[in-house]
């Protein structure tokens, strides 16, 4: 085994001594673009989902409410405490006056003080509490996933997925004779494999430190800025690295200012050149989550357009829904649901089925937490069952054939004035580029 060890040793310090002294310039190397993070966001505070302002696809900024729980009861003592706070001002006042005419004691109009403090500091406390019950998105990026609904109880499991796409970040396993040619500070050209874009320049930010010596490679990172998200991760890539003469260059042309490293807007080639016969380019635009908003966009474009198709992608989601049994009537339900509410559960709601009224305990994504659920409300003594549900989500796409570019028909769909248009993707008819930066 030592002697094993020894031997790779031995083996890479024999490279490293040949690429010093070769020195060849590093040629292309292929890579993949990703995202800069991946998050999958939770909550910290558990409880039942009220709304989720946002859909895959859709774009965030750093402090945005994305989601919120239901917060009935946070609302309830915030104003308690704020007209609690109200008395404890008035109160206050009064003391000081009081002591002033010589009416009660230091130590009685001191009281009347610590009172004032402690009930603005009640404020606070439900202030931040409420707080909690907001999802706020942690960077600037895109919603790569989306895994729960409204009405969804949420313990420890996340309900987004977020991907911050700027910058990006280019991975790269090079071979072992070129380590010691690429170092941090450095820039290299990148190359899409899908799609054409100018002028992609990264910057080099990693360069490993351990080889591997099982496959005598060793990691490289890059960073390429990014602007509007028009650049999707997952992409495969070739990295080309600067020389010393384009480096330099480089260095002189930015520090002038007279060069753009972040130009990043697709270059659409013009299919007619290629193809005599090709008269239009087929061009799939979405997603939209209502077909109506999709058709009022078609309707508005269709002098500027030769035709188009509407394609829906459905995916069915499991759910599973904690409910008590089947009650007789609503006021027997309202009886059990004030109990269950002085009792000290939380974020509970009457439907009415076939069966008749029964109270939701939440719906789960997660079998396991509705089980979780329904064994903490049968400890404290109510009956209740699990029931298994399945919910569809469908979303829409258009395939366009026009003879437009994907700016030109970017700029028809903002002047069209349909609502709801502002985030949609611009993709091949052959090809289609998910916001988490998968390929399919």
């Amino acid at each position: 085994m030592i002697k094993t060890e020894l031997n790779k040793i031995v083996l890479i310090s024999g490279l490293l001594i040949s690429s010093s002294a070769v020195a060849d310039h590093v040629p292309e190397i292929d890579c993949l673009i990703e995202p800069n993070k991946i998050i999958e966001l939770s909550s910290q505070v558990s409880g039942v989902l009220d709304t989720i302002s946002v859909d895959r696809s859709d774009s965030v900024k750093k402090g945005q409410i994305v989601a919120r729980l239901k917060s009935d009861v946070e609302l309830v003592k915030l104003r308690a405490s704020e007209e609690t706070l109200n008395v404890s001002r008035v109160e206050q006042k009064r003391a000081i006056d009081l002591y002033r005419d010589h009416v009660i004691t230091l130590s009685e109009k001191e009281q009347a003080d610590h009172e004032l403090a402690l009930n603005e500091l009640e404020v606070k406390h439900a202030l931040a509490n409420l707080e909690l019950r907001n999802i706020r998105s942690p960077i600037d990026g895109v919603v790569a996933d989306r895994y729960l609904m409204p009405g969804e109880f949420i313990e420890d499991n996340p309900i987004l997925k977020l991907a911050q796409l700027d910058p990006l970040r280019v991975e790269v396993v090079a071979p072992v004779t070129y380590f010691g040619q690429v170092n941090t500070g450095m820039h290299a050209q990148v190359k899409t494999e899908f799609g054409s874009f100018d002028n992609l320049i990264a910057e080099v930010v990693v360069v490993d430190k351990v080889i591997d010596a099982a496959s005598g490679t060793f990691g490289i990172r890059l960073e390429l800025q990014n602007k509007d998200n028009q650049i999707p991760g997952g992409l495969k890539c070739s990295v080309r690295f600067f020389e010393e003469h384009e480096e330099a260059e480089y260095a002189r042309l930015h520090s002038s200012g007279k060069d753009d490293v972040t130009i990043t807007a697709p270059v659409i080639t013009n299919q007619n050149e290629l193809d005599d016969n090709q008269n239009t380019i087929c061009r799939r635009i979405g997603p939209f989550r209502k077909k109506d908003t999709l058709l009022a966009l078609m309707n508005a474009l269709e002098s500027d357009i030769n035709s188009y198709e509407v394609h829906d992608e459905t995916s069915t989601l499991n759910a599973y829904r904690v409910t008590t049994l089947a009650l007789a009537s609503s006021e027997a339900a309202k009886v059990i649901e004030s109990e269950m509410k002085k009792a000290g559960v939380k974020d509970i709601a009457i439907l009415k089925g076939e069966e008749g009224f029964s109270i939701s305990l939440g719906l789960f994504r997660n079998k396991k937490s509705a089980y979780k659920r329904q064994a903490k409300i049968k400890k404290m003594g109510y009956d209740c069952k699990v029931v298994p549900k399945q919910m569809n989500k469908t979303i829409y796409w258009a395939e366009i054939n026009a003879d437009k570019s994907e700016d030109e028909l970017s700029e028809l769909v903002t002047a069209s004035g349909v609502k709801d248009t502002d985030n949609l993707l611009y993709q091949s008819c052959s090809t289609e580029i998910l916001a988490s930066g998968n390929i399919q």
